[in-house]
């Protein structure tokens, strides 16, 4: 492919990511205003979407994530805790998790996890928390400034090992999509 060719598919990714990016735009636009049926009516994929813009934008209408988070209704709480979870493990590890503000859901994750059925992740996690005794609804030692710290965190706890498990689990995504879908009035 000469110059000319390269300029050309150049210009054709600019363009796809262009309507892309205005079809999320008018997706995070209607998805706030839907109402129950129209929700229920959405592919799983979509559905979950919508959820998740739905929950965002009601955390983020507060100025603490805290206070967002308790503004929540108890789906959405479980949807919010666990989608983190998934998020910032599928990112960064558990460390990631812990260090960042979603850990305001962490005291929650738990019995989150029971609620969906996501019964190894819950053995996974809370054994990986016993066994290195963290207090999930005290993790001011995780506070950090630096990368530095973020990587003496990493090394001081085998998040390494619960990383790997949990990346060989069925997704939370599967059974945050089968919560949504038998809750989906409270979202």
């Amino acid at each position: 492919m000469g110059l000319f060719g390269t300029i050309k598919t150049f210009f054709a990714l600019r363009k796809n990511l262009v309507k892309e990016l205005e079809a999320i735009k008018e997706r995070e636009t209607r998805y706030p205003i839907m109402t129950t049926d129209e929700l229920a009516a959405l592919g799983d994929e979509e559905l979950f979407e919508a959820v998740n813009v739905r929950t965002e934008n009601k955390v983020d209408s507060f100025e603490e994530l805290a206070e967002g988070f308790n503004a929540l209704n108890d789906s959405q709480k479980v949807f919010y805790a666990l989608n983190w979870l998934e998020m910032e493990v599928n990112n960064g590890g558990l460390c990631q998790f812990f260090v960042n503000s979603s850990r305001v859901a962490a005291p929650f994750v738990s019995e989150y996890m029971s609620v969906v059925g996501a019964d190894a992740h819950k053995k996974l996690f809370d054994d990986f928390i016993k066994k290195n005794n963290i207090n999930v609804t005290e993790l001011s030692f995780f506070d950090i400034e630096k990368i530095e710290e973020f990587e003496e965190k990493a090394e001081e706890y085998p998040f390494d090992d619960y990383d790997e498990a949990y990346y060989e689990m069925e997704p939370l995504e599967t059974y945050l999509k089968k919560y949504i879908r038998k809750h989906v009035a409270d979202f």
